[in-house]
Parts: C-alpha cells; structure tokens; sequence
C-alpha cells in the first residue's frame, strides 16, 4: 500500500469525543425533566437527533450496535435492548406519553399502541427527489415539533449548518469526486449515491460524489469490482463497526481491490465507526468533521 494513504485511527476516548461532537453539547437535560411529553425512542436517527437537541429519551433501543451512540450523553436513559426486539416489558414500566419508531416497526405498532401514542418518524422516505438534506432537516423539524420543542429542532438545524460553513471554509481547493464505499467481501462493496446521508453532506461541503449509479431509497447500491475499478476519484472507505480488524487488512490481502485507480496511487481516505451510514444530522456531521480532516492531512495542512 502506498505511503500516502492516510488512515484514521481513532482511540476510544476519541471515539467518545467524536460522538459529544455529534450531539454538540453534551446534554443537560432530558425529556422526563422538561415540559415536553415523556418520549420513548425505538430509532437510531431519533435518538441521536434527541441527544444532539439536548433532549434524551427516557428510554431508547440500540441499532444493533453502540459504536456511535455515547453512553454519557444516555447515561439517564433505559436501554431497552435492540430495536429489532425491543423489551416491551420494561417499556411499559415508564408509562411514557409517546413512543417515537421508523417504518420499519410497524409490525409491532399494534403492541405499542397498547403502550402509549405511537408516532413513525425517517429522514428516509420514498420521496427521492426531494434531496437527502432537505429530508433530514424536515426530519428534525417534525421531531421537534411532536415532542413540543420547535426551538430546539431549529437550533440543532442551525447550529448544523453553521458547523458545516465551518468545515466546508477548511477544505483545500480543487478537491476530485469522492467514491463513498464500505466493503462487504473480496469482490463487492455497499456504494453510496445521490440519495444517501453522504450526498447530504457532500452537497453542503461543495464536494463531488463520483458514484451517478441507480441506488436505493437509503442511498446505496451493491456493486463488484468490475463496476468500479475504472472509476477515477479519491476513495472514501468506510470502516464497519462490526470488524475485529481494519478494512485495509481485511479485504487487500487477495489483492483484487488493488487493482482500482485510487488504490493504486495511493488516494484513499480511511474513516472510522463513528457515524451511522444512515443516520441524521448528527451523523452527517460527524461524518464531514472526520473526511474534512482526512482531507487537511492529506494536504500537510
């Protein structure tokens, strides 16, 4: 691998300081101690919009894994287990006023509405042509609207897109497209286009996505080497959260991945776990704070 690739590693402490910066102050309050309604959070993107408005759930579901979700910033809040199978059980023992999940639920509504008001809230709908970004402002404007606090969604939003003319102000000039992947085995990758949280970001930041491909209503499609190793422009590659060992050791040893354009003259960015692919503002930011300093030592700045 040539000398020039540059790889974040991150340590734990890091990681944490990261994820506070994706919530941009650590919270100093929470919806149980507030006027707004008793909130119980089965989604990602719900949860880390909540922690980044100042305004925790009383209790939450984990996406499956809590690589970018701070414990701190939940230390007040009750675990409810994963949100593919919440504990019903102990949901209940909080009484909350409203139980805030995603589409993807709706199999177990029936059982929530027993519990309390059930609201479904994405920044992932179907409607495509509006643009991610507009989605997931729209998201967070409806959040704070159903837990009774449009203050605070509008100055998460603000503060957001403050944060963003910060960074977008640091990038060196004359930046190539950016080819966003993650890795799933020694001949196919998870790319991510047009409708992803990246192109929301990419779009703020003034940056190129290189990937004009179909995707889906997520943002990403699966493609194999043959799709992409012609492909000319810097390679951002996402690290998996589930991984005991680095992408670079992982998938280089059959030396297939070798092969692209980016890889061979060593343009490629390494970022780590801490954001979710398909997460909210939060995210998105996390995301940008990481690639523009990728970015910045690339160049030596």
């Amino acid at each position: 691998m040539p000398g020039f690739t540059i790889a974040l590693r991150l340590s734990f402490n890091s990681v944490a300081a990261m994820v506070v910066i994706a919530a941009l102050t650590l919270p100093t309050k929470s919806l149980a101690s507030s006027n707004a309604p008793t909130i119980a959070a089965l989604d990602s993107r719900i949860v880390e919009t909540l922690i980044a408005m100042e305004l925790p759930p009383v209790a939450f579901t984990y996406p499956g894994s809590q690589y970018y979700l701070s414990n701190s910033s939940l230390s007040g809040s009750t675990n409810l287990g994963l949100a593919s199978q919440p504990n019903l059980e102990l949901l209940n023992q909080f009484s909350p006023q409203q139980i805030l999940i995603s589409p993807y639920l709706t199999q177990i509504s029936a059982q929530l509405s027993s519990i309390a008001k059930v609201v479904s809230l994405t920044p992932y709908g179907s409607e495509t042509s509006t643009g991610r970004w507009r989605q997931l402002t729209s998201f967070t404007r409806k959040l704070g609207k159903h837990i009774g606090d449009e203050r605070a969604s509008e100055r998460l939003i603000h503060e957001t897109k403050h944060r963003f003319q910060s960074l977008h102000d640091r990038i060196p000039r004359d930046q190539p497209p950016l080819l966003i992947i993650s890795f799933i085995d020694h001949r196919h990758a998870r790319v991510f286009g047009n409708n992803s949280m990246f192109q929301g970001a990419l779009e703020q930041l003034e940056l190129t996505n290189a990937w004009q491909g179909q995707n889906n209503h997520l943002g990403f499609t699966t493609a194999s080497i043959d799709a992409l190793i012609d492909i000319d422009a810097r390679l951002i590659i996402l690290e998996s959260p589930y991984a005991n060992s680095p992408v670079h050791e992982q998938f280089f040893a059959e030396g297939i991945w070798g092969y692209m354009r980016s890889l061979q003259r060593g343009d490629e960015i390494y970022l780590p776990a801490t954001f979710s692919h398909f997460g909210a503002l939060p995210s998105a930011l996390v995301f940008s704070e990481a690639l523009v300093e990728a970015l910045e030592a690339q160049m030596g700045l």
